[in-house]
């Protein structure tokens, strides 16, 4: 695209100058043609960039300018598109500071959290086991999950960041591990508007199984047809981000917006 814009500037100042030329010619030459021809020299100034421009503009929409290597981004969800304050939320808890203790350190990092986004159990049984960690402080724990959802946004990057590869012509895939009960939740809440954007993706808890289970990155790849070598998967866990290049996938660890933007742009990425 660079090099075709190179291209058509060069020969409109060619056509520019043929014109200005020839209206210099003809006025020496004292012919009749000399005055129609230079007023429409100047016309030509102000048109021809306007028509090379509406020109490029037209192919551009046609044919977006993304990159020649990568076509699809892939994107988790939690903590790269939305901000899932889990930790905070413990943290701020009206509660006894023993029993914020026990969310911090035994709720947020239990194991039955996988339960949850595998999806192979009622969701009501696995917060009971949840509750149950610690028994004294059963209804506390129950309050703290079931009101968590309530605090998960989308980040202020998250809209302008899908719309605007969306509109370069990239292929936007989800693979995240997220609980059914969740979902429901945040779809009601209009949380998860910017799946407008995407072309598709896999959730954990409608194929029970979670990153970084190589499955689930080959359920994407073959659901959707996809080129591992032309994808890059964007994750905030060093795990995932492993598993993906083990299934040739190009991989970048999220650690923030700035950072994303550098090592996509790194790929050919086109922001």
């Amino acid at each position: 695209m660079k090099n075709f814009r190179r291209i058509l500037a060069w020969a409109g100042i060619i056509l520019l100058l043929s014109m200005y030329v020839l209206s210099l010619i003809f006025a020496v030459m004292k012919s009749e043609l000399a005055g129609t021809l230079f007023r429409a020299s100047i016309g030509c100034t102000i048109l021809v960039p306007v028509l090379l421009y509406l020109f490029l503009l037209t192919a551009k929409a046609v044919k977006p300018d993304k990159s020649p290597i990568i076509d699809c981004v892939i994107f988790d969800i939690g903590c790269v598109l939305l901000d899932f304050p889990w930790k905070e939320q413990a943290e701020a808890a009206e509660v006894s500071p023993e029993c914020r203790e026990v969310l911090l350190n035994k709720i947020i990092s239990t194991p039955l959290w996988n339960e949850l986004d595998l999806n192979n159990r009622p969701f009501e049984d696995i917060l009971s086991d949840i509750t149950q960690i610690e028994p004294k402080y059963a209804e506390e724990i129950r309050s703290y999950y079931l009101t968590l959802d309530d605090n998960v946004s989308p980040f202020w990057y998250t809209d302008p960041l899908l719309s605007g590869l969306h509109r370069k012509g990239y292929r936007l895939m989800y693979l995240s591990n997220w609980c059914e009960h969740s979902y429901e939740h945040q779809m009601k809440k209009g949380t998860m508007d910017f799946l407008k954007y995407m072309d598709g993706g896999v959730w954990s808890f409608e194929e029970h199984v979670i990153k970084p289970d190589p499955q689930i990155y080959k359920t994407l790849i073959s659901r959707y047809g996809l080129k591992p070598e032309r994808c890059v998967f964007v994750d905030d866990k060093a795990e995932n981000i492993k598993a993906a290049k083990a299934c040739g996938l190009a991989a970048i660890l999220f650690k923030d917006y700035n950072d994303l933007i550098d090592k996509l742009s790194s790929l050919g990425v086109r922001i």
